[in-house]
């Protein structure tokens, strides 16, 4: 490698190392304090940048925030690429179900700042909110897919057309998405919940749990 060619290199790597940093502190901090609450300079001071260098990453604070949530969401959607092949339809529904759960779980403080906004006054820009729900929309078309070829294969209830299976699956994980956020978690079953949809999607029988009856034969 000529000398050109290895500075160009490390300004790269330098690059992207100060990209990454900006990434993790300015997670942290839309999760603690929010996204209005949370100012740039925060952020440059939290990554041990200049705000000027966010500025080089960044055109904008939204612009920001949703390379936090692509940052957030790339792990499931690269778990589920690498799985998707290995698995029927059935079983690819059943899993784009748990990385949904999985990952209000494990960022729950992020997105309850983010559906926040929603709630409120304050609404978010145009563009963030389209690039939102377009990740949104993403996710919906994949269900939508899968329910269609799982009722071909006739692993699922066919007593829907695919598109209102899916809203209707996407309506009760919202839900349950809802009560998560902003509700003690003892108020929330999701182990429940994922087995009456399980249920009334697959016809899968639900396992009774220690002081349950068991279902009607």
């Amino acid at each position: 490698m000529n000398p050109a060619d290895a500075r160009a290199s490390t300004s790269e790597s330098r690059a992207q190392d100060s990209r990454d940093e900006i990434l993790k502190a300015a997670m942290r901090l839309f999760a603690v304090r929010g996204f209005h609450e949370t100012s740039m300079a925060e952020v440059a001071r939290a990554a041990s940048v200049s705000k000027a260098l966010i500025f080089w990453h960044f055109k904008t604070k939204e612009e920001l925030f949703m390379a936090v949530l692509n940052r957030l969401l790339e792990p499931y959607f690269i778990d589920f690429a690498e799985e998707g092949g290995a698995l029927d339809e059935k079983a690819q529904i059943l899993r784009l179900i748990d990385l949904y759960l999985q990952f209000v779980r494990e960022n729950a403080s992020s997105i309850r700042f983010f559906v926040a906004q929603l709630l409120h006054d304050e609404k978010p820009s145009d563009g963030l909110t389209n690039q939102v729900l377009q990740l949104y929309g993403g996710y919906r078309s994949l269900l939508v897919d899968l329910i269609g070829r799982a009722q071909e294969k006739r692993l699922c209830s066919r007593d829907f057309p695919p598109q209102t299976a899916a809203s209707f699956l996407l309506s009760t994980l919202n839900g349950l998405l809802m009560g998560f956020l902003f509700s003690s978690e003892n108020d929330v079953n999701l182990d429940g919940a994922i087995a009456m949809l399980r249920h009334w999607l697959f016809g899968d029988v639900p396992q009774s749990s220690p002081g349950e009856c068991p279902p009607s034969p």
